[in-house]
């Protein structure tokens, strides 16, 4: 198996994990949670944070596709 077609499929495992933590920590994330983080209230981590998991998955699983078909 080439370098390039491994490499896809570890990017594609690794960007369907950020998508499915993105989208949980987007959707349950910091509901139910007293506290803050400096200024920054829980609920608002969270969606930073499931923000930037999602978009980063979804970058992977597009590039591991790439690797894959090309």
């Amino acid at each position: 198996m080439p370098a390039f077609r491994a490499f896809g499929i570890l990017l594609i495992l690794a960007g369907l994990a950020g998508l499915a933590f993105g989208t949980y920590a987007l959707l349950r994330g910091g509901r139910g949670q007293h506290g803050r983080i400096g200024s920054i209230p829980e609920r608002g981590v969270h969606l930073i944070a499931g923000t930037r998991m999602f978009l980063v998955g979804a970058l992977s699983l597009g590039a591991g596709i790439y690797l894959l078909v090309r």
